[in-house]
Protein backbone atom coordinates (compact mmCIF):
# COMPACT_ATOMS: atom_id res chain seq x y z
CA UNK A 1 0.00 0.00 0.00
CA UNK A 2 0.85 3.84 -0.32
CA UNK A 3 3.84 5.08 1.16
CA UNK A 4 4.66 7.14 4.11
CA UNK A 5 5.39 10.62 4.44
CA UNK A 6 9.12 11.51 5.34
CA UNK A 7 9.34 11.86 8.62
CA UNK A 8 11.25 15.25 7.35
CA UNK A 9 8.19 16.37 5.35
CA UNK A 10 8.66 20.28 4.13
CA UNK A 11 6.44 22.45 6.68
CA UNK A 12 7.45 25.83 7.02
CA UNK A 13 8.47 27.76 10.54
CA UNK A 14 5.71 30.16 10.48
CA UNK A 15 3.15 26.89 10.23
CA UNK A 16 1.38 26.56 13.83
CA UNK A 17 1.34 22.92 14.57
CA UNK A 18 -2.59 22.28 14.92
CA UNK A 19 -2.44 23.98 11.02
CA UNK A 20 -0.55 21.41 9.89
CA UNK A 21 -2.10 18.25 11.39
CA UNK A 22 -5.42 19.79 10.74
CA UNK A 23 -4.13 20.42 7.15
CA UNK A 24 -2.64 16.89 6.78
CA UNK A 25 -5.34 14.83 8.04
CA UNK A 26 -7.55 16.90 5.48
CA UNK A 27 -5.48 16.16 2.42
CA UNK A 28 -4.54 12.26 3.49
CA UNK A 29 -8.20 11.33 4.31
CA UNK A 30 -10.19 12.79 1.60
CA UNK A 31 -8.75 9.79 -1.07
CA UNK A 32 -9.98 6.96 1.22
CA UNK A 33 -13.11 8.84 2.15
CA UNK A 34 -14.41 9.16 -1.74
CA UNK A 35 -12.67 5.49 -2.20
CA UNK A 36 -15.62 4.28 0.62
CA UNK A 37 -18.43 6.41 -0.88
CA UNK A 38 -17.63 4.89 -4.74
CA UNK A 39 -16.67 1.79 -3.32
CA UNK A 40 -13.51 -0.15 -3.56
CA UNK A 41 -11.59 1.66 -6.27
CA UNK A 42 -7.90 0.35 -7.87
CA UNK A 43 -6.71 3.86 -8.14
CA UNK A 44 -7.14 4.70 -4.19
CA UNK A 45 -3.10 3.71 -4.11
CA UNK A 46 -2.46 6.03 -6.50
CA UNK A 47 -4.83 9.23 -5.02
CA UNK A 48 -3.31 8.46 -1.37
CA UNK A 49 0.42 8.43 -2.67
CA UNK A 50 -0.01 11.66 -4.44
CA UNK A 51 -2.21 13.50 -1.56
CA UNK A 52 0.41 12.77 1.04
CA UNK A 53 3.39 13.58 -1.79
CA UNK A 54 1.64 17.04 -2.34
CA UNK A 55 1.69 17.84 1.14
CA UNK A 56 5.40 16.89 1.43
CA UNK A 57 6.03 19.55 -1.03
CA UNK A 58 4.22 22.27 0.12
CA UNK A 59 6.95 24.50 1.70
CA UNK A 60 4.50 27.83 1.58
CA UNK A 61 5.17 30.89 -0.97
CA UNK A 62 2.88 31.89 -4.11
CA UNK A 63 -0.35 29.83 -5.06
CA UNK A 64 1.48 29.33 -8.43
CA UNK A 65 4.60 28.56 -6.95
CA UNK A 66 2.96 25.70 -4.48
CA UNK A 67 1.10 24.49 -7.08
CA UNK A 68 4.70 24.00 -9.64
CA UNK A 69 6.26 22.17 -6.71
CA UNK A 70 2.57 19.68 -6.32
CA UNK A 71 2.87 18.90 -9.86
CA UNK A 72 6.19 18.51 -10.30
CA UNK A 73 6.22 15.58 -7.74
CA UNK A 74 2.82 14.51 -8.97
CA UNK A 75 4.45 14.36 -12.16
CA UNK A 76 7.56 12.45 -10.39
CA UNK A 77 5.01 9.61 -9.22
CA UNK A 78 3.36 9.50 -12.71
CA UNK A 79 7.13 8.88 -13.86
CA UNK A 80 8.22 6.12 -12.18
CA UNK A 81 4.95 4.35 -12.25
CA UNK A 82 4.88 4.40 -16.03
CA UNK A 83 8.74 3.43 -15.83
CA UNK A 84 7.92 0.79 -13.00
CA UNK A 85 4.75 -0.59 -14.95
CA UNK A 86 6.50 -0.77 -18.34
CA UNK A 87 9.41 -3.11 -16.55
CA UNK A 88 7.12 -5.09 -14.84
CA UNK A 89 7.00 -7.84 -17.38
CA UNK A 90 10.34 -8.58 -17.40
CA UNK A 91 12.25 -9.59 -14.20
CA UNK A 92 15.50 -7.80 -15.45
CA UNK A 93 14.05 -4.52 -16.73
CA UNK A 94 12.28 -4.59 -13.63
CA UNK A 95 15.62 -4.57 -11.63
CA UNK A 96 17.37 -2.44 -13.71
CA UNK A 97 14.71 0.39 -13.07
CA UNK A 98 14.93 -0.28 -9.12
CA UNK A 99 19.07 0.57 -9.92
CA UNK A 100 17.98 3.51 -11.76
CA UNK A 101 15.57 4.82 -9.42
CA UNK A 102 17.96 3.87 -6.59
CA UNK A 103 20.87 6.49 -8.51
CA UNK A 104 18.18 9.28 -8.75
CA UNK A 105 17.79 9.20 -5.02
CA UNK A 106 21.24 9.35 -4.53
CA UNK A 107 21.91 12.44 -6.68
CA UNK A 108 18.88 13.89 -5.47
CA UNK A 109 20.16 13.45 -1.33
CA UNK A 110 22.10 16.45 -1.35
CA UNK A 111 19.91 19.01 -3.06
CA UNK A 112 16.89 20.00 -0.65
CA UNK A 113 14.69 18.67 1.89
CA UNK A 114 12.18 19.46 -1.34
CA UNK A 115 14.26 17.56 -4.22
CA UNK A 116 14.76 14.80 -1.91
CA UNK A 117 11.08 14.34 -1.50
CA UNK A 118 10.98 13.94 -5.27
CA UNK A 119 13.28 11.43 -5.75
CA UNK A 120 11.46 9.15 -3.24
CA UNK A 121 7.82 10.05 -4.79
CA UNK A 122 9.22 9.07 -7.85
CA UNK A 123 11.12 5.93 -6.38
CA UNK A 124 7.91 5.08 -4.68
CA UNK A 125 5.91 5.42 -7.77
CA UNK A 126 8.28 3.00 -9.78
CA UNK A 127 7.83 0.28 -7.10
CA UNK A 128 4.20 0.66 -6.75
CA UNK A 129 3.72 0.22 -10.82
CA UNK A 130 6.39 -2.38 -11.41
CA UNK A 131 5.24 -4.60 -8.43
CA UNK A 132 1.59 -4.05 -6.67
CA UNK A 133 -0.66 -1.53 -10.20
CA UNK A 134 0.32 -0.91 -13.53
CA UNK A 135 -0.66 2.98 -13.61
CA UNK A 136 -3.35 3.36 -16.38
CA UNK A 137 -4.59 6.79 -18.09
CA UNK A 138 -7.24 7.14 -14.95
CA UNK A 139 -4.48 6.85 -12.24
CA UNK A 140 -2.37 9.84 -14.04
CA UNK A 141 -6.09 11.94 -14.07
CA UNK A 142 -6.19 11.02 -10.28
CA UNK A 143 -2.57 11.84 -10.25
CA UNK A 144 -3.30 15.52 -11.08
CA UNK A 145 -6.77 15.80 -9.55
CA UNK A 146 -5.19 15.25 -6.15
CA UNK A 147 -2.15 17.37 -6.72
CA UNK A 148 -5.19 20.34 -7.45
CA UNK A 149 -7.07 19.01 -3.90
CA UNK A 150 -4.07 19.31 -1.81
CA UNK A 151 -3.40 22.73 -3.78
CA UNK A 152 -6.48 24.03 -2.85
CA UNK A 153 -6.60 22.82 0.74
CA UNK A 154 -3.31 24.46 1.28
CA UNK A 155 -4.07 27.85 -0.53
CA UNK A 156 -7.38 27.77 1.20
CA UNK A 157 -6.45 27.27 4.30
CA UNK A 158 -4.08 30.53 4.05
CA UNK A 159 -6.89 32.51 2.29
CA UNK A 160 -9.36 31.32 5.48
CA UNK A 161 -6.61 32.31 7.75
CA UNK A 162 -5.90 35.96 6.38
CA UNK A 163 -2.24 35.14 6.33
CA UNK A 164 -0.06 33.48 3.42
CA UNK A 165 2.57 31.74 4.63
CA UNK A 166 6.16 32.71 3.20
CA UNK A 167 8.35 30.44 0.99
CA UNK A 168 10.73 28.30 2.54
CA UNK A 169 12.27 27.00 0.06
CA UNK A 170 15.86 28.52 -1.20
CA UNK A 171 16.86 29.54 -5.32
CA UNK A 172 17.06 27.04 -7.25
CA UNK A 173 20.32 28.02 -8.43
CA UNK A 174 21.04 27.31 -4.95
CA UNK A 175 19.61 24.05 -5.07
CA UNK A 176 21.64 22.63 -8.31
CA UNK A 177 24.49 24.06 -6.39
CA UNK A 178 24.23 21.91 -3.45
CA UNK A 179 23.54 18.87 -5.75
CA UNK A 180 26.51 19.15 -7.49
CA UNK A 181 28.44 19.74 -4.20
CA UNK A 182 30.74 16.37 -2.97
CA UNK A 183 30.97 14.64 -6.47
CA UNK A 184 32.72 11.89 -5.72
CA UNK A 185 31.09 11.24 -2.28
CA UNK A 186 27.57 11.52 -4.28
CA UNK A 187 29.01 9.02 -7.02
CA UNK A 188 29.87 6.11 -4.59
CA UNK A 189 26.47 6.56 -2.89
CA UNK A 190 24.74 6.25 -6.28
CA UNK A 191 26.61 3.46 -7.19
CA UNK A 192 25.57 1.68 -3.92
CA UNK A 193 22.40 2.83 -3.86
CA UNK A 194 21.86 1.28 -7.88
CA UNK A 195 22.88 -2.08 -6.21
CA UNK A 196 20.83 -1.94 -2.90
CA UNK A 197 17.46 -1.00 -4.18
CA UNK A 198 17.06 -4.27 -6.23
CA UNK A 199 19.13 -6.16 -3.96
CA UNK A 200 16.28 -5.11 -1.48
CA UNK A 201 14.16 -6.03 -3.54
CA UNK A 202 15.09 -9.38 -4.13
CA UNK A 203 16.05 -10.74 -0.46
CA UNK A 204 12.19 -9.52 0.54
CA UNK A 205 11.09 -11.41 -2.52
CA UNK A 206 13.42 -14.66 -1.64
CA UNK A 207 11.59 -14.54 1.98
CA UNK A 208 8.45 -14.58 0.58
CA UNK A 209 6.79 -11.22 1.70
CA UNK A 210 3.28 -10.24 0.15
CA UNK A 211 4.64 -6.33 -0.13
CA UNK A 212 8.35 -6.24 -1.54
CA UNK A 213 8.18 -2.58 -2.18
CA UNK A 214 7.47 -1.78 1.66
CA UNK A 215 11.13 -3.36 2.37
CA UNK A 216 12.62 -0.92 -0.33
CA UNK A 217 10.24 2.34 0.23
CA UNK A 218 12.28 2.36 4.14
CA UNK A 219 15.39 2.09 2.38
CA UNK A 220 15.09 5.11 1.08
CA UNK A 221 13.07 6.54 4.02
CA UNK A 222 16.01 5.87 6.01
CA UNK A 223 18.79 5.61 3.77
CA UNK A 224 21.12 9.13 4.16
CA UNK A 225 25.12 9.85 2.69
CA UNK A 226 25.43 11.20 6.57
CA UNK A 227 25.83 7.67 8.71
CA UNK A 228 24.74 9.17 12.08
CA UNK A 229 21.14 10.51 10.18
CA UNK A 230 21.05 7.50 8.65
CA UNK A 231 21.31 5.13 11.52
CA UNK A 232 19.05 7.59 13.83
CA UNK A 233 16.32 7.02 11.00
CA UNK A 234 16.73 3.87 11.00
CA UNK A 235 15.92 3.21 14.92
CA UNK A 236 13.07 5.72 14.64
CA UNK A 237 11.66 3.60 11.57
CA UNK A 238 11.67 0.23 12.86
CA UNK A 239 10.65 0.98 16.36
CA UNK A 240 7.86 3.39 15.07
CA UNK A 241 6.72 0.90 12.31
CA UNK A 242 6.42 -1.55 15.41
CA UNK A 243 4.58 0.74 17.35
CA UNK A 244 1.98 1.54 15.03
CA UNK A 245 1.35 -2.12 13.73
CA UNK A 246 0.65 -2.39 17.37
CA UNK A 247 -1.89 0.51 18.28
CA UNK A 248 -3.23 -0.55 14.74
CA UNK A 249 -3.55 -4.42 14.97
CA UNK A 250 -4.98 -3.27 18.59
CA UNK A 251 -7.18 -0.86 17.92
CA UNK A 252 -8.91 -2.61 14.91
CA UNK A 253 -9.31 -6.09 17.49
CA UNK A 254 -11.74 -3.39 19.65
CA UNK A 255 -13.11 -1.25 17.16
CA UNK A 256 -13.34 -3.22 13.78
CA UNK A 257 -16.38 -1.23 12.16
CA UNK A 258 -16.02 0.81 9.46
CA UNK A 259 -17.18 4.09 10.80
CA UNK A 260 -14.48 3.68 14.02
CA UNK A 261 -11.85 2.60 11.92
CA UNK A 262 -12.67 5.59 9.91
CA UNK A 263 -12.24 7.50 13.01
CA UNK A 264 -8.85 5.74 14.17
CA UNK A 265 -7.63 7.24 10.23
CA UNK A 266 -8.20 10.68 11.41
CA UNK A 267 -7.00 10.55 14.49
CA UNK A 268 -3.89 9.04 13.32
CA UNK A 269 -3.37 11.72 10.90
CA UNK A 270 -3.85 14.62 13.65
CA UNK A 271 -1.31 12.72 15.73
CA UNK A 272 1.18 12.58 13.48
CA UNK A 273 2.84 16.16 13.61
CA UNK A 274 2.19 16.37 17.36
CA UNK A 275 3.50 12.83 17.58
CA UNK A 276 7.00 13.90 15.11
CA UNK A 277 7.47 17.01 17.82
CA UNK A 278 8.22 14.48 20.68
CA UNK A 279 10.00 11.58 18.89
CA UNK A 280 10.71 10.76 15.24
CA UNK A 281 9.67 6.94 15.81
CA UNK A 282 6.20 8.41 17.76
CA UNK A 283 5.43 9.87 14.43
CA UNK A 284 6.51 7.04 12.14
CA UNK A 285 4.38 5.32 14.65
CA UNK A 286 1.49 7.70 14.12
CA UNK A 287 2.12 7.63 10.34
CA UNK A 288 2.42 3.56 10.53
CA UNK A 289 -0.93 3.09 12.34
CA UNK A 290 -2.57 5.38 9.27
CA UNK A 291 -1.43 3.44 6.31
CA UNK A 292 -2.48 0.17 8.66
CA UNK A 293 -6.04 1.22 9.90
CA UNK A 294 -6.67 2.03 6.27
CA UNK A 295 -5.54 -1.30 4.95
CA UNK A 296 -7.96 -2.95 7.66
CA UNK A 297 -10.76 -0.87 6.45
CA UNK A 298 -10.58 -1.80 2.73
CA UNK A 299 -9.32 -5.20 3.41
CA UNK A 300 -11.82 -8.09 2.79
CA UNK A 301 -10.74 -10.38 5.15
CA UNK A 302 -8.72 -10.04 8.81
CA UNK A 303 -6.79 -12.90 7.98
CA UNK A 304 -4.93 -10.81 5.19
CA UNK A 305 -4.48 -7.70 7.19
CA UNK A 306 -2.67 -9.76 10.16
CA UNK A 307 -0.67 -10.80 7.52
CA UNK A 308 -0.06 -7.54 5.93
CA UNK A 309 0.63 -6.86 9.44
CA UNK A 310 3.74 -9.11 10.06
CA UNK A 311 5.03 -8.56 6.35
CA UNK A 312 4.81 -4.56 7.13
CA UNK A 313 7.50 -5.21 10.22
CA UNK A 314 8.87 -7.52 8.51
CA UNK A 315 9.90 -5.55 5.48
CA UNK A 316 11.16 -2.10 7.27
CA UNK A 317 13.33 -4.45 9.35
CA UNK A 318 15.17 -5.67 5.57
CA UNK A 319 14.87 -1.91 4.55
CA UNK A 320 16.97 -1.00 7.56
CA UNK A 321 19.37 -3.89 7.12
CA UNK A 322 20.18 -3.19 4.37
CA UNK A 323 20.29 0.39 4.54
CA UNK A 324 22.98 -0.41 6.83
CA UNK A 325 25.04 -2.36 4.79
CA UNK A 326 25.01 0.07 2.15
CA UNK A 327 26.47 2.89 4.34
CA UNK A 328 29.01 0.55 5.11
CA UNK A 329 29.67 -0.44 1.46
CA UNK A 330 29.64 3.27 0.60
CA UNK A 331 32.29 3.70 3.13
CA UNK A 332 34.64 1.14 1.39
CA UNK A 333 34.05 2.79 -1.87
CA UNK A 334 34.39 6.08 -1.05
CA UNK A 335 38.18 5.31 0.68
CA UNK A 336 38.97 3.42 -2.29
CA UNK A 337 38.11 6.39 -4.91
CA UNK A 338 39.60 8.95 -2.65
CA UNK A 339 42.63 6.58 -2.19
CA UNK A 340 42.86 6.17 -5.89
CA UNK A 341 42.51 10.03 -6.91
CA UNK A 342 44.82 10.32 -4.46
CA UNK A 343 47.56 8.17 -6.51
CA UNK A 344 46.07 9.37 -9.79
Amino acid sequence: MPADVPSTAAAVSTDSLTARSVRFAITVTAPIALNLLLGPQPWLVYALITAIAAYSVDNGGAAGLRLAWMGAVGLGIIAGAGMGSLAAPSHGLTIAAFAFGGVVYALSESGHQATLTLARFFCFGLAIGALYMRIVWLDVAVVFGFVLFAWAVSAGWDLVAGRWRPAELPALAEIFKAMHARLVERWTFAIVLAIAVPVTFLVSSATGQQKPYWAMLALVLVLRVDFHSSRKLMIERFFGTVLGVTIAALYGAVLPEHFALMIGLVLAALARWPAQQRHGALGVGAITAFVMLMIELISPSQGRTLALFEARVIDTAIGCGMALAALLLERVLYWLARHWIGHA
